[in-house]
């Protein structure tokens, strides 16, 4: 699981793409818009991941989100694709949806 990961996300209305750092248990990312931070961890193909999706503060002000929304997520691994779901921490109605793809 660690490497560098190519992120689809989808969340309501909006989707974009980034780049994500899985490295010892954490997760540090990235998309224009948004900062990613957070932990993961592996059981056989189970992924769970707690992800803190913050505003980038030097880019243009996201329309999406005002402050960091902290996301519960979980799915699968298989070879260099994971797709994982969930949504922010007390809140179901935002759910997510974030596909995986090995970059490196």
């Amino acid at each position: 699981m660690e490497g560098l990961w190519y992120a689809h996300f989808k969340a309501g209305p909006v989707q974009g793409d980034g780049m994500a750092v899985l490295r010892q248990g954490e997760i540090l990312g990235g998309d224009p818009l948004h900062t990613y931070s957070g932990s993961y961890q592996s059981d056989g193909s189970l992924l769970y991941a707690n992800v803190r999706v913050s505003p980038y503060t030097a880019g243009p002000a996201p329309t999406d989100i005002e402050r960091p929304i902290d996301f519960f997520l979980q799915g699968s691994i298989e070879g260099k694709t994971a797709n994982i779901a969930g949504h922010a921490d007390n809140k179901p109605e935002l759910a997510v949806t974030v596909e995986l793809h090995r970059a490196a």
